[in-house]
C-alpha cells in the first residue's frame, strides 16, 4: 500500500464536511543519465550528516514516531546510519529490525519484472492477456493494457479496484493469484496510456504475470533472482519470513498518538505492498539502483534497465512523474528519484540522486495518511540537505484535519442528544401538550434526518470515496471508529426520538378537538349560546 497519497482518504473528508453541512441545516525533463558504478568523489560532510540527523530528530518528535531508522548512502557504501527509539514489541531499534515497506514494493517488483524483460522472458509492450488469459477486462481498448501499463500506473484500473482486493491478509498458498484474479473482469475507466491513476492493481497483476512466467511463487522468484544478488538476505516475503525475523506489530494513529497494532503478515500482498526489509537491506537496493554493488548485484539489471526504470514518463502530480514503480522528480536543480510507502502501523522512503550517487532511506514504525507528507519529508528533506538545500516545509493535511474535527463534533452533538432525550424518557416535559399532528410531523423530520446521516456515515460516504469502512478502520481507525459510533448514536437516537413521540401522542389531545371542522363547529355552538 501506500505512500499512495490516499486520495480516498482526502476525498472522504471532503465528501463528510459536505455532508455534514447538509445534515446539519436538514436535522521533469532532467537528464536521464544512466547510473553507473564509477564512483563519483564527493560524499557528505560530517556538517551535512550532523544536519540530517538533527532534522530527522525533529521529525520524529513532531511525529511521535516510536521508532526509525535513517541511512545515507554513497556510491556502494552506506556512509552513515542511525536508529532511534523502539519497536512495537518494547526492544530497542537496530540495524536487523525489519519494517514493512508498503509501496516501496513497487519498485522492487519493477525491478523483477526489468529483469525478466532483459532475460527476453516477456515483453514489456506486450498485452497482460498474453501472460494471463483469464484477465478480461471491460472499458475503452481494455484488451490492450501492456505490462508497461501496468508499471507506469497508466492502465485504466482504478484506485478503488486496488483498494478492494488489498490487505487480505492471505498467507496461504497461491496467494498472489488469488488476489489478482479478483480483477479478471474489472472495468476500466480511460484506454490504456491515457492517464495515471495509481492503483495497487496494476502490481497485483504483475505479481502474478511474474509466477506465470517463472512457474514460480512470487516470493520466492524475488528472493533467489533479485534479493540475493543484491545482498537482500533479511528480507521478507512470505509469513515463515516474518515469523523467522520477529516482525513486531507497527502502530497507527489515534487523534495524533501512535498505538500499536499488529495484524497478520500478507504473503498475497508482498507484489504492492507487504516486502519487509531492515534499514541495512534497504541500503543495499538502494546501492544496487545506483548502479553499484557487486557483480552480483549489477548483474540483475543493466544500467539502462535502471535508467528505464527510474525515467518518468507521465505527470503523477504538481512536480513529478512517474516511471516504472519510481518517481521522477528534481530537488535544488538536482534530478530525484523517490518512491514512499506504507502498510497499517508502518512507512518508508527510498529517494535517489543517480548522478551524485547519493542515497536517504528512512523507515518508520507508524503511519497514518493524515501524516503521510510529514512521513516522507523526513528522507525526502534529508536529500535536500545533501543536496545543499533546505527541507521544505510540510504538515499534516489540513483537509484530513478538518474532518477528523467534524466527524468528533458530531460524534459529541449526538451522544448529548441522545443524553438528553433519555433523560426525557424518565423526566418527562410537563410542558403545555401539542397537537399530534404536530408531534408526528416534527418526529418524522427529525427520524429521517438522523437515519440519512446513520446510513451516511458508515455507507454513503465510504462508497462515495471509493473504499468501505473497514478500509477506512484499517487506516484511519480513529476517523472510522467515529463513524461507526455516529451511525450508531444517530440511529439510537432517532428510536429515542421515535419512542418520545409515540408518547407524547398518546398524552396529547385527540386529533378531533384541533380538526378544523370542529373547531369551526365549536365557535358556531358558542356564538349561538349553545
Amino acid at each position: 500500500m501506500g505512500s499512495r497519497r490516499h486520495t480516498w482518504v482526502r476525498r472522504l473528508g471532503a465528501a463528510w464536511l459536505a455532508a455534514a453541512a447538509v445534515v446539519g441545516t436538514a436535522a521533469s525533463s532532467a537528464a536521464a543519465s544512466a547510473p553507473t558504478p564509477t564512483k563519483s568523489t564527493a560524499g557528505p560532510t560530517p556538517a551535512e550528516l550532523k544536519r540530517v540527523d538533527a532534522h530527522a530528530e525533529k521529525q520524529r518528535e513532531r511525529l511521535r514516531l516510536p521508532g526509525m531508522a535513517l541511512a545515507v548512502v554513497k556510491d556502494d557504501e552506506v556512509v552513515h546510519r542511525r536508529t532511534w527509539g523502539k519497536d512495537g514489541d518494547g526492544k530497542p531499534i537496530t540495524r536487523q529490525t525489519p519494517f514493512l515497506v508498503g509501496s516501496l514494493s513497487k519498485p522492487i517488483t519493477s525491478t523483477a519484472v526489468m529483469r525478466l524483460a532483459e532475460a527476453g522472458s516477456l515483453r514489456l509492450d506486450a498485452p497482460v492477456r498474453r501472460y494471463l488469459p483469464w484477465f478480461r477486462p471491460s472499458g475503452p481498448s481494455a484488451d490492450r493494457i501492456t505490462l508497461r501499463n501496468l508499471l507506469n500506473q497508466t492502465s485504466g484500473l482504478s484506485e478503488r479496484d486496488g483498494i478492494a482486493h488489498a490487505d487480505r491478509f492471505d498467507n496461504a498458498p497461491g496467494g498472489v493469484e488469488r488476489t489478482a484474479r479478483g480483477l479478471a473482469g474489472a472495468r476500466t475507466g480511460a484506454p490504456p496510456g491515457e492517464r495515471h491513476e495509481y492503483s495497487n492493481a496494476n502490481y497485483m497483476l504483475l505479481g502474478a504475470v511474474v509466477e506465470k512466467v517463472t512457474g514460480q511463487p512470487f516470493g520466492d522468484y524475488l528472493r533467489k533472482s533479485v534479493l540475493r544478488p543484491f545482498g537482500m538476505d533479511g528480507t521478507l516475503v512470505d509469513e515463515r519470513d516474518a515469523e523467522r525475523r520477529e516482525l513486531a506489530p507497527g502502530h497507527r494513529y489515534f487523534f495524533g498518538h501512535p498505538k500499536r497494532f499488529d495484524p497478520p503478515y500478507d504473503a498475497s500482498g508482498v507484489p504492492y505492498g507487504y516486502v519487509g526489509a531492515d534499514i541495512d537491506d534497504l541500503s543495499r537496493f538502494a546501492v544496487a539502483h545506483l548502479g553499484h554493488g557487486d557483480a552480483a548485484a549489477r548483474a540483475v539489471v543493466s544500467p539502462a534497465g535502471l535508467r528505464e526504470l527510474h525515467k518518468g514518463t507521465v505527470p503523477a502530480g504538481t512536480s513529478h512523474r512517474y516511471g516504472l514503480g519510481w518517481r521522477d522528480d528534481s530537488f535544488e536543480g538536482e534530478r530525484v528519484v523517490w518512491h514512499g510507502g506504507a502498510t497499517p502501523g508502518y512507512h518508508g522512503t527510498v529517494v535517489l540522486a543517480p548522478e551524485r550517487g547519493l542515497a536517504v532511506v528512512v523507515q518508520d514504525n507508524a503511519y497514518s495518511p493524515q501524516r503521510d507528507e510529514l512521513l516522507n519529508a523526513t528522507a525526502l528533506g534529508a536529500m535536500r540537505i545533501l543536496l545543499g538545500g533546505r527541507p521544505a516545509a510540510a504538515s499534516t493535511d489540513p483537509m484530513l484535519d478538518a474532518m477528523l474535527t467534524t466527524v468528533t463534533v458530531t460524534a459529541a452533538v449526538l451522544a448529548l442528544a441522545l443524553l438528553w432525550s433519555l433523560f426525557r424518557i424518565f423526566r418527562p416535559s410537563r410542558g403545555r401538550p401539542r397537537g399530534r399532528r404536530r408531534i408526528v410531523v416534527g418526529a418524522a423530520v427529525s427520524v429521517t434526518g438522523l437515519l440519512v446521516l446513520a446510513v451516511t456515515a458508515v455507507y454513503v460516504l465510504p462508497r462515495q470515496v471509493t473504499v468501505d469502512l473497514s478500509e477506512i478502520l484499517l487506516f484511519v481507525p480513529d476517523t472510522g471508529w467515529l463513524l461507526v459510533a455516529i451511525g450508531v448514536l444517530a440511529t439510537a437516537l432517532a428510536v429515542t426520538r421515535g419512542g418520545l413521540a409515540v408518547r407524547a401522542c398518546l398524552a396529547a389531545p385527540p386529533l378531533a378537538r384541533t380538526d378544523p371542522d370542529a373547531v369551526r363547529d365549536r365557535r358556531q355552538e358558542a356564538r349561538a349560546g349553545v
